[in-house]
């Protein structure tokens, strides 16, 4: 079951690495779920975004302003690097976002080198 977490507590806490985009609006993830949009800005641009704890996981989703309208990247902790772990985390994610297979416009297992 998907917790609301804090945003920002999460980015001070964990080094977060993109490992998906979904085909999806941000807003219309967020209306579905209880969860707080924070915007804010970095060294890279505007965003907005919202985190979420999955059992014990926890993630973000965020829309940053540069990035195509439409999409959604799924944040994941640093520390989990196994392609096999990352791809059954995001399916986990898309799965409890309910969610179709093909919301998923790219994942790391697509190109595992990046």
């Amino acid at each position: 079951m998907l917790q609301p977490i804090e945003l920002e507590a999460l980015k001070r806490e964990e080094d977060l690495v993109p490992q998906a985009i979904l085909n999806m609006r941000l807003s219309d993830l967020v209306r579905r779920f209880d969860g707080k949009l924070f915007e804010s800005q970095d060294d890279l641009d505007f965003y907005e975004g919202v985190a979420f704890s999955l059992n014990g996981l926890r993630f973000a989703l965020m829309h940053y302003g540069r990035h195509p309208e439409g999409t959604v990247t799924i944040y994941l902790p640093f520390a989990l690097r196994d392609i096999k772990a990352i791809t059954d985390t995001i399916s986990r994610i898309v799965t409890e976002l309910d969610l179709p297979r093909r919301a998923i416009k790219w994942q790391r297992s697509d190109d595992p080198s990046l």
